[in-house]
């Protein structure tokens, strides 16, 4: 076998999948192939007969240390078998996410069966978490595929720990008579292998047996055209111990050659530096031109005919590059057609310090090359990270300088900000311009902290002319950092700092559009809603506006504005073509996404489609990406009121911690967004004083209609409608407008007063009218019973029945949470009673197919049986209906 992979699968991507907890699962087609076999293979036959007789166990793992070939024999072995028979899922590091893991574990054997998992893959999006549920569908689904399979798991340690618990109860279910579960790794899962190998259930195939054999060193150094006398062999296999990776590294350097000495030296290597040792003496021994063009590849990430060729500067560097993959030295492959490469991430790093130790001067050169070359094919980012590690600072930074605004505005290229460990940050204050410009690239790209910290420097350099261009750009970036991090009074004042610089000294260009985009933003979370539409107006008024400023970021922020004060259908029209268009410039993950996002999630909650709201507001989070303060702020909120929306009070509310904490330092009135949030949650919880001491935080209509809440609570009738006049004097949105039209109606039922059927036959007319469907039934309890219970006599149409569904939905889920713990008192009716003694061994749809009723009234049922049992999960409530003896 050949020991080290050279030649990985390719990078493809995959179709779209959508497993994730709350977010779509994209995987690289790769991860579902075994690795591309070397053709210095040596087949290994005894340890595929140990492979193959682990079939009738139920679980067969392969563990051993990285460059043992694990990942050959897999592949191997896979080949001996029948066609059609074997599933591969190769795991990663993003797989120490369970969510994910198990989404690419039910799509693998999809290679087999393509029907695979579709139950379990829904139950999984559904509960975004592993379950006895999806547990029990994935191994009845393994049991359909076709007798004599495998299903083989490579790199598990990536994903071992964390999906332990649920791939232990899966091979506890796992059918061995029919299909074979293999998991590789390099070290052992926690799986209970104890239990297993004592019911001889358990295949084994560890480090000592993955090590060549001296007949299988001597096969190896034979594929490389190396032959040794005996002596040499033996003591070659002893000093390696028959690893792999070693024995593949030691032929590469004995390659075509008797040469005693270069032996002698080979054999004496061991221990952690074997690898090092033996790829430099790979380098060694090649050609003074091959050799060369590997040293100055090195500074390439990926390697490509135009790349090498523009760094190496030689014609032949497609002949050389192809000359490199034919050697088998260490490049893997990134595409299908073989025309892009990388070197292995060790044998790259040790060839840039074998070139930064050889010739310094040599290497800023060939960073030089790769800068301009990359400035000219427009890769900014990439030209100046080269132009940085050539110690040209100079040129870094007048490219950052010209580029960072109008990239930012015009490229829709989603970068992470730059590595600059390599930069001197006295060498980058001596060019304040360029400075600017690298700081606000990192802010523009997501890098808050580092951009501030940037910006501080150039401020202490005190280097910045007053009535400049510079103290023009240097306020507006400003500005821009504290708005990003919650500071908002000071942003504005920044911000008309800048805008008065470009004014009296006449600035016209692209970076004055920062000003209106971040006070925008700034405005709308300042509640002066007013000021941000004229930052908005601003914006497209300037000359040469950029498309997508006028397409996407606008609109979006407009749409957002026009959801949250209640004008539905507009906000519906502006978000969607937002939408049309950054798909249609490529800017659907830019920051300038985020507002139509928000938009749009806010428009499915307010319809109660709370995954399609949740997934969005998973988009708006992975563009924060946890380094932009004030979105992720936002869009924690948005999280917390999806998940209020379910029951989920008390995940809510550790949701609004979380928000709290990106923004500390922030302004109170950017908190007063959690504020009322909370105040809220609260008083679903039965917290009265809590409540009453956050509305003083809010601006003079929010804290009307919260106190009446407050005071609907306590059966204060009269506090009520002092509070709701007191709200009235302001001008109300009109979803504020609403929100106080169903609170007075509450009050009406809550004090059994005839007027309450008019009252909620307007709140109807309206809901119908404008589309308010959550707002109706989560403002206040009284006229969510109210809707429950008068259904009968409600005109029914398609409007009405959604709003009871969700009345239904949200009475039975509001006192689950809030009642955790409680004793059972209320007996559970027959429907539920089935429900519950189906639950510990049915998945949601048996349970619905079963009982011949929709899923939809599963859950209902089942958010039912959950507060009456006083819990929050499937677990929780097996559990109590144990203790109860229900089950």
């Amino acid at each position: 076998m050949g020991g080290l992979n050279g030649n990985s699968v390719p990078m493809a991507q995959s179709a779209v999948t959508g497993y994730g907890p709350s977010r779509v699962t994209r995987f690289a087609l790769a991860k579902f192939r075994p690795p591309a076999l070397p053709s210095t293979l040596v087949t290994r036959p005894g340890l595929y007969d140990r492979l193959t007789a682990g079939a009738d166990q139920r679980l067969t793992i392969v563990v051993g240390s990285a460059g043992a070939g694990k990942s050959v024999l897999l592949s191997d072995w896979a080949v001996t078998r029948p066609p059609g028979t074997t599933s591969w899922l190769s795991c990663d590091k993003a797989d120490a996410d369970p969510a994910r893991f198990w989404a690419g574990f039910i799509e693998a054997p999809r290679a087999i069966d393509p029907g695979f998992g579709a139950d379990a893959a829904e139950l999984l999006a559904m509960d975004r978490t592993m379950s006895a549920d999806i547990t029990a569908s994935v191994a009845n689904d393994v049991a359909k595929l076709p007798a004599g399979s495998a299903v083989v798991v490579d790199d598990f340690h990536y994903a071992a720990t964390a999906s332990a618990p649920d791939m232990t109860d899966l091979i506890e279910r796992w059918p061995a008579e029919t299909v074979q579960l293999v998991l590789a790794g390099r070290f052992d899962p926690p799986l209970r292998q104890h239990r297993l190998r004592m019911s001889d259930q358990l295949g084994e195939i560890r480090d000592h047996d993955l090590y060549f054999s001296l007949a299988e060193s001597r096969d190896l150094l034979a594929n490389f055209d190396v032959q040794l006398s005996d002596a040499d062999l033996a003591l070659l296999h002893q000093q390696s111990e028959g690893w792999p990776a070693v024995l593949q590294m030691a032929a590469l350097s004995l390659r075509g050659t008797t040469d005693r000495t270069r032996l002698e030296r080979a054999l004496e290597v061991r221990g952690q530096a074997i690898a090092e040792y033996f790829v430099s003496e790979v380098l060694e021994q090649q050609s003074a031109v091959m050799a060369e063009f590997m040293l100055d590849t090195s500074v390439l990430g990926v390697l490509t005919a135009e790349g090498c060729a523009a760094v190496s500067g030689r014609q032949d560097a497609a002949a050389l590059l192809r000359a490199v993959e034919a050697a088998h030295l260490f490049l893997v492959a990134l595409d299908d057609e073989r025309t892009s490469f990388r070197y292995h991430r060790l044998v790259r790093r040790i060839l840039r310090a074998e070139l930064h130790a050889r010739d310094r001067a040599r290497e800023h050169a060939l960073q030089l090359r790769v800068a301009e070359w990359s400035e000219a094919r427009g890769d900014t980012r990439g030209a100046a990270h080269h132009y940085l590690a050539a110690q040209r600072a100079d040129r870094a930074l007048a490219l950052m300088q010209d580029r960072a605004v109008p990239d930012f505005l015009h490229v829709p290229a989603v970068t992470a900000p730059l590595t600059l460990s390599i930069a001197d940050p006295s060498m980058l204050a001596q060019s304040p311009e360029g400075l600017l410009g690298l700081a606000a690239d990192l802010l523009l790209s997501g890098d808050t902290a580092r951009g501030g910290e940037y910006l501080d420097l150039l401020e202490r350099a005190g280097k910045i002319p007053a009535e400049s261009r510079l103290a023009a750009r240097f306020a507006a970036f400003r500005s821009f950092r504290y708005g990003m991090v919650g500071q908002l009074e000071k942003s504005v004042r920044t911000a008309h700092d800048a805008r008065a610089i470009q004014q009296r000294t006449g600035l016209a260009d692209e970076w004055n559009a920062v000003v209106p985009l971040i006070l925008i933003r700034v405005h709308h979370c300042l509640h002066d809603v007013a000021a941000a539409g004229r930052e908005a107006d601003a914006a497209l008024a300037a000359p040469d506006v950029a498309e997508p400023v006028r397409q996407v970021m606008v609109p979006g922020w407009r749409a957002l504005a026009w959801f949250e004060a209640g004008h539905l259908a507009q906000a519906a029209e502006a978000a969607r073509a937002a939408d049309g268009e950054a798909r249609r410039l490529g800017f659907s993950r830019h920051f300038f996404a985020v507002d139509y996002l928000r938009a749009l999630s806010g428009l499915a909650l307010e319809g109660r489609d709370l995954e399609t709201a949740e997934r969005l507001t998973e988009r708006v989070l992975s563009i924060a990406e946890q380094r932009r303060p004030l979105i992720e702020f936002q869009a924690l909120l948005d999280r917390a009121r999806i998940w209020a929306a379910r029951g989920e009070i008390r995940e809510a509310l550790t949701t609004l911690a979380t928000a709290r904490q990106a923004v500390a330092g922030a302004s109170a009135a950017l908190l007063a967004w959690a504020d009322e949030q909370e105040a809220l949650l609260r008083l679903s919880l039965g917290d009265l004083s809590f409540p009453a001491e956050l509305a003083g935080h809010l601006p003079v209509a929010r804290r009307g209609l919260l106190r009446a809440r407050i005071a609907l609570a306590t059966g204060d009738h009269r506090a009520v409608r002092e509070h709701l006049n007191a709200a009235a004097l302001g001008d109300l949105t009109p979803r504020q407008a609403l929100v106080r039209e169903v609170l007075l109606a509450a009050d009406a039922i809550d004090r059994g007063d005839p007027v309450a059927a008019r009252m909620f036959g307007s709140i109807l007319h309206t809901a119908r009218s404008q589309g308010f469907l959550d707002t109706v039934v989560t403002t206040a309890p009284q006229v969510t019973g109210y809707v429950v219970e008068h259904a009968a006599r409600l005109r029914s149409d398609s409007f009405v029945e959604r709003l009871v569904a969700a009345a239904l939905e949200v009475r039975s889920a509001q006192s689950g949470p809030a009642s955790s713990g409680r004793a059972h008192t209320e007996p559970l009716t027959a429907a539920e009673q089935r429900i519950l003694t189906l639950l510990p061994t049915s998945t949601y749809l048996q349970i619905a197919d079963t009982l011949y009723v929709s899923r939809n009234t599963v859950k209902s049922h089942l958010r039912s049986i959950y507060s009456k049992l006083g819990v929050a999960s499937r677990a929780e409530a097996l559990e109590r209906a144990v203790d109860l003896r229900l089950l």
